[in-house]
């Protein structure tokens, strides 16, 4: 097993920080992570250009993007490698294979887009693999996929054990799960007390207990598309030395001294929908794979993602 050796220092203090990645988000909701972070640190952890046709918005995320701390996504690495061999989703054998054609197809379609780009694309190239940041004293590691592989599903929400019956029903699960062995292997041997990743599209939150000590692995979905279901706002993660769970978290907890919460990234939904009907009409790879959840979420419910002590806000956001 290969474990990452999570390095590359984001930052060596800081008192609140975010990360925010899978993001599948246009220039509006870049607009609105710079007004969540409110001038603090943030870590893009990968595949922010994922459904960014037009060249503007390309350009803006990326600009929005390199203004903060990232990392690549398989979506960046497989934009920088300039070859056409799909879209490097590291796909799980329970994905149906028309997800795999349609991304393959995306890809395909975003390589034309970041061809006009080339100075863009070989900075996002060029980013790092994974971080670490110091935030309240506590060490965060941030990756895209797991910490065996950029785009492993390692730390996808229906791979986690205990298992949830009824998603797993309902994503056609199968294959290894992710045991708490597992993960508290990662934490001790990757030294970190937080686990932030994204990737795989579903957001949750989950404790561990390492050698007596809280650790925490928090997958943010996507902060881009509706991550619940009947919502359409996307999820990013928060960290934060202030003790106090912000107003619209949506779950937290704290892990020693830092306060770790799943927050909403909230956009216009109308403006987001026919910015993309306009780059993915009808029959186009996108439409047929987002815009139902772009417009009513997925079947995920709060409670589902904040899983072992993680608590859930008094009142969810809508």
């Amino acid at each position: 097993m290969r474990v990452l050796a999570v390095g590359n220092r984001l930052a060596a203090r800081a008192e609140r920080a975010g990360t925010f990645g899978g993001s599948r988000r246009r220039a509006c909701i870049g607009i609105r992570l710079n007004g969540l972070l409110h001038g603090r640190r943030g870590a893009a952890n990968g595949d922010f250009h994922w459904l960014d046709l037009d060249p503007g918005d390309f350009q803006s995320i990326s600009q929005t993007v390199l203004a903060h701390s990232a990392i690549s996504g398989n979506v960046e690495a497989e934009l920088a490698s300039a070859q056409d061999s799909g879209c490097g989703c590291g796909y799980p054998d329970y994905i149906d294979d028309a997800v795999v054609e349609r991304s393959n197809q995306i890809m395909t379609m975003l390589q034309a887009t970041a061809g006009r780009f080339p100075d863009l694309v070989a900075r996002l190239g060029g980013l790092p693999r994974y971080l670490t940041a110091s935030v309240a004293g506590q060490r965060v590691g941030i990756v895209h996929g797991d910490p065996e592989s950029l785009a492993g599903w390692g730390l996808a929400l229906e791979a986690m054990e205990p298992g949830d019956p009824v998603l797993r029903r309902q994503l056609g699960w199968s294959g290894q799960p992710t045991t708490p062995t597992m993960v508290r292997e990662w934490l001790e041997r990757a030294g970190v007390s937080v686990l932030a990743c994204t990737h795989t599209g579903l957001p949750f939150a989950q404790d561990f207990l390492v050698a007596g000590d809280r650790r925490l692995v928090i997958n943010n979905g996507a902060a881009g598309l509706g991550n619940f279901a009947g919502t359409t706002y996307g999820v990013a993660t928060r960290l934060s030395s202030d003790p106090r769970a912000p107003a619209d978290g949506i779950y937290g907890i704290t892990i020693g001294t830092l306060r770790c919460d799943a927050v909403p990234v909230r956009f216009d939904p109308a403006e987001w929908r026919e910015r993309f009907l306009t780059q993915w009409p009808p029959g186009s790879p996108g439409h047929r794979g987002y815009l139902a959840r772009i417009e009513r979420g997925t079947p995920l419910r709060p409670e589902q993602a904040a899983r072992g002590n993680l608590r859930l806000a008094n009142r969810v956001p809508r």
